[in-house]
Parts: C-alpha cells; sequence; structure tokens
C-alpha cells in the first residue's frame, strides 16, 4: 500500500484534522494572541497530526504487505493466520480474529471433503472387490456356453470387467500415491502387458498391434499404472478406427538428457485439429465419441492424471483422418546415467 492509498482510506479523519487546526488558530486569533504564537501552535498541530499519520500508516502497511504477500504465495490460503505476525492494535486484532474463524471453518470443510472423498473410495474399491466375484464365475460358465454365444458373451464380460476397473481407477486417482511401487522396469513389458490386457478387444476390432522395443531398455516407473496408461491409448487406437497399431521407443528421444519416450501410433480416424488441446478434460468425447456410444471421455483423464502423478510427460497430436500419435516421456534415473558416464570417462 503506497503513501497516497493510504492517505485516500484516510480522507476523512485528514479533512476533519485539518478543519480543526485552523478552528483552533482562529480562536486563539480572535482571543489575542500573537501572530508568531498562532503560526507556532498551526506548525506543531500539523506536525503531530503528520507523525501521528507517519506511525500509523507504517504499522498498517507492515501488516498488509504480509497479508498480501502470504495471501499470494501460499498454496493453502486458510491457514494463512497462524503464518502472520503479532497484531499491532486492536484493529489489526481483530482481522486476524476473523482470518482464524475462516481458517477454521476452512479447515472443517477440508476434512469434510476428504472424509466424504475417502468414503466414497471406499464404496467404490469395496463395490469392485464384491462385483469381480460374480464376473469370474459368469466368465466360467461362458466357457460352457456354444459358440458363438460364448465369443459374444466373453466379450461382452471383456468390456465390463474393463469398465469395473476404469470405476476402480477412477475412485483412486487423486490417491494413487500410496500404492506406488516404483521400480526399475524393462520398458518393452509395459506395452507387451497393455497389448495382451486388450487382445480380445483388439481382435474383435481388427487391429494388429506391432511392438518394436528393445528388450535391454528400462525405465524407473509404477508398472501397474504405467500399463494402465497405455492400456487407454491402445484402446482408444481400436475403438476409433485403427487397423494398425506400432508401439516403439522414439529414436529421437534424449536418453543423456535423462529421459526417454514411448510412441502409440495409430492409423485410425484422428482427432480434429481444433480438438487435440482438449482430449485430457474431464469428459471431453469430441466429434469421433459422440459417434460412439460406449465413449466416457475417462479414460485419458485417468491417463493424464496418472502421468501428472508419476512425474511422465504425455502428448497427442493427430491430424483428422491421418491416424494418432501418442508420445509418453519417462524420466530416466540419472544418478544412474552420471555413473555410467563418469565410469565411461575414467576408462577411456
Amino acid at each position: 500500500m503506497s503513501a497516497l492509498d493510504y492517505l485516500a482510506t484516510r480522507r476523512a479523519p485528514v479533512t476533519l484534522g485539518t478543519i480543526g487546526c485552523a478552528f483552533a488558530c482562529t480562536i486563539a486569533s480572535v482571543c489575542g494572541c500573537a501572530p508568531d504564537a498562532v503560526w507556532l501552535m498551526a506548525a506543531t498541530l500539523a506536525l503531530a497530526g503528520a507523525l501521528a499519520l507517519t506511525t500509523d500508516y507504517l504499522r498498517s502497511r507492515r501488516f498488509l504487505h504480509e497479508l498480501d504477500d502470504l495471501a499470494q504465495t501460499l498454496e493453502q490460503p486458510w491457514q494463512l493466520h497462524s503464518l502472520m505476525g503479532e497484531p499491532a492494535g486492536a484493529d489489526q486484532e481483530i482481522v486476524l480474529d476473523a482470518l482464524r474463524a475462516m481458517g477454521r471453518a476452512s479447515a472443517r470443510e477440508v476434512a469434510l471433503a476428504k472424509q466424504r472423498a475417502d468414503d466414497h473410495r471406499s464404496f467404490v474399491e469395496g463395490w469392485v472387490h464384491d462385483v469381480k466375484a460374480p464376473l469370474a464365475s459368469c466368465e466360467l460358465v461362458a466357457k460352457r456356453v456354444a459358440e458363438p454365444e460364448r465369443s459374444q458373451l466373453e466379450r461382452e464380460l471383456d468390456r465390463i470387467d474393463r469398465k469395473v476397473a476404469s470405476a476402480l481407477w477412477y475412485a483412486r486417482a487423486d490417491c494413487a500415491g500410496r500404492d506406488y511401487a516404483i521400480r526399475e522396469v524393462a520398458l518393452a513389458s509395459i506395452p507387451r502387458a497393455a497389448c495382451r490386457d486388450n487382445a480380445r478387444f483388439l481382435i474383435e476390432h481388427g487391429c494388429v498391434p506391432q511392438i518394436d522395443v528393445a528388450g535391454g531398455l528400462t525405465v524407473l516407473t509404477d508398472r501397474k499404472q504405467a500399463v494402465f496408461i497405455v492400456s487407454q491409448l491402445v484402446e482408444n487406437a481400436a475403438k476409433y478406427g485403427a487397423s494398425h497399431l506400432r508401439i516403439f521407443a522414439d529414436a529421437r528421444g534424449d536418453e543423456a538428457a535423462g529421459s526417454v519416450s514411448l510412441v502409440v501410433e495409430d492409423d485410425g480416424l484422428g482427432i480434429p485439429a481444433a480438438e487435440v488441446g482438449r482430449v485430457f478434460e474431464r469428459g471431453f468425447t469430441g466429434t469421433r465419441g459422440r459417434e460412439h456410444a460406449a465413449s466416457t471421455g475417462m479414460g485419458l483423464f485417468l491417463a493424464a492424471r496418472l502421468c501428472d502423478q508419476l512425474g511422465l510427460e504425455l502428448e497427442i497430436e493427430s491430424d483428422e483422418g491421418d491416424g494418432c500419435r501418442a508420445t509418453l516421456t519417462f524420466p530416466l534415473d540419472r544418478r544412474r546415467l552420471d555413473a555410467e558416464r563418469d565410469r565411461v570417462v575414467r576408462h577411456t
């Protein structure tokens, strides 16, 4: 708060003080005081008023600047009152009391929202656990059904199983960090597992996958989460008209910079240019999605959320009618890379 802003907020007391000073000087002059005495009294009153305003301005500026800085920098502003310094007056104490009341109310709301989210997640996890048993029983029963009904029944059960799994992933989207297991994983195993999990879906849609990833290439990640992300890309490719799906490690990936990329490339319908930037939004289905009743717009949203939590990068490039290219970038272990580089330098 600048001095001019402060004076603008104190316009009324400054005006009244000036009027009072002039009135006092007038009374003193009428009562026969010498002009020098009147001017001395006026100067004394003006100096006292200026000192009072300056002192109050400095006190208020410190408090307001601290309040503004904390409000701009804190990720959780409802905790602001706990970081403020001691108040320098009754007015600042009132402000802090109001902030404390708001902080307590916000803390209660946050705790209640967290409890509701935990309850919802627990319900979904329990429901998924309960529904898995009858699904497994149905799969056993389906094996005793004659063709072609058996193949159709297995496809529908597989579709239900994928939807149930998506519900579980969505319920855990905000707390997946509790289930992380970051380890060194063979990169090739991730797309292979994703294609294996979606094998029946790929066959049903006539999509042939091709995996070109060197067996010795490894990344640091949570394998289960990474397989789910790649599964969403594989499923989308097959769903939207791809007959051929190629998954490979990008030769342009800058391993020296500490990353390697897994590319999922298809020859499907592609995405309109105006919609590419929105594919990671919650519930966004787009033009292609509206043509498919089974689209929910949640697959890529969940994939992007998991990438944020795992420290991965997911990018999608596409031209309508010319397929789609998704690039999933994994960070490498920089300590291992530096150690290997030092070893090579020492031996050379």
